[in-house]
């Protein structure tokens, strides 16, 4: 069970230095999430942890790429490892990401949706 703590965002805001190192650290976590095959891999983590194998036969993708794009992630806190026996297995690190994640999937689509309407109509 993975618990989130219990941020004070006000007092976080209050001091400005801290405005400047979260957005650095934001701007870090999307870079680490701006790639299609870590975005997949997070799709494919949302339901529970899975060791490389799983994920790369789950993703088409050669363990080697995978583990790589594991370390981007667990680098950036996306992600986290736990031991289980001989095997690794990677977990999303907060489910708030998968959150985030959905909310811009839903972003995209309404776009994609607006794109088409406006293709459509300039068709007609």
């Amino acid at each position: 069970m993975m618990l989130t703590p219990v941020i004070d965002e006000k007092r976080v805001w209050e001091n400005p230095m801290n405005h400047k190192r979260i957005f650095a650290i934001q701007a870090g976590l999307c870079r680490a999430m701006g790639s299609p095959l870590r975005m997949e891999i997070m799709h494919l983590l949302r339901n529970g942890p899975l060791n490389v194998g799983d994920l790369a036969s789950a993703a088409s993708t050669p363990p080697t790429t995978v583990s790589r794009n594991l370390a981007i992630l667990r680098n950036a806190g996306a992600v986290i490892t736990r031991r289980d026996g001989n095997t690794i297995l990677y977990n999303v690190a907060n489910p708030k990401l998968m959150s985030v994640c959905d909310l811009m999937r839903q972003v995209l689509i309404e776009q994609i949706d607006e794109q088409t309407k406006l293709i459509e109509s300039d068709e007609e």
